[in-house]
């Protein structure tokens, strides 16, 4: 491949490097905490998130408490005979739309809350230690959603560990 004059394989590579390197997204900065309360003999959860960031950011909630659903394990259960496995409803999908998507302007703060015994079969009784961590499949922090899987940039999310005793 021959080369205007002056410019090198070197240069070029080094060009096409910063380009793609400014294409890409900087993470989203978000905050994250869950507390747990037993009542009536059922688990709530409530999960707290916050953009701590400067600017809007938009993220995909499939498979975080943000889809207002247990549609994944984004918490894990232990209690005095180890982990509980998750009974809740897992799905395959396409592309998402706009809706699948939820928008945090800078400093925003959003509430989420489940119960944790639509997901798990929780003893009776005695202490469980809870740990909330998901990845959000897709965080855009410049442009608009929705974007096709194919271009999804994720990011992981960890929430806290709460130690629930009952």
């Amino acid at each position: 491949m021959s080369f205007p004059t002056g410019i090198s394989r070197r240069c070029l590579a080094a060009a096409m490097l910063a380009a793609c390197t400014s294409a890409m997204a900087a993470p989203a900065t978000l905050s994250c905490r869950f507390e747990a309360a037993a009542s009536g003999g059922q688990v709530r959860l409530t999960f707290t998130l916050r953009n701590t960031g400067t600017t809007e950011v938009q993220l995909l909630r499939w498979g975080s408490p943000f889809e207002g659903a247990w549609f994944a394990p984004f918490v894990t259960v232990h209690g005095a005979g180890g982990a509980l496995p998750f009974q809740g409803a897992l799905r395959k999908r396409g592309d998402p739309s706009a809706q699948d998507y939820l928008r945090l302007r800078a400093g925003e703060e959003r509430l989420a809350a489940l119960t944790l015994d639509d997901a798990y079969a929780l003893p009776p009784q005695g202490a469980l230690t809870l740990k909330a961590a998901w990845r959000w499949h897709d965080v855009i922090t410049a442009g608009n959603a929705p974007r096709p899987r194919s271009a999804h940039q994720g990011q992981e999310q960890t929430c806290g560990e709460v130690l629930l005793k009952r």
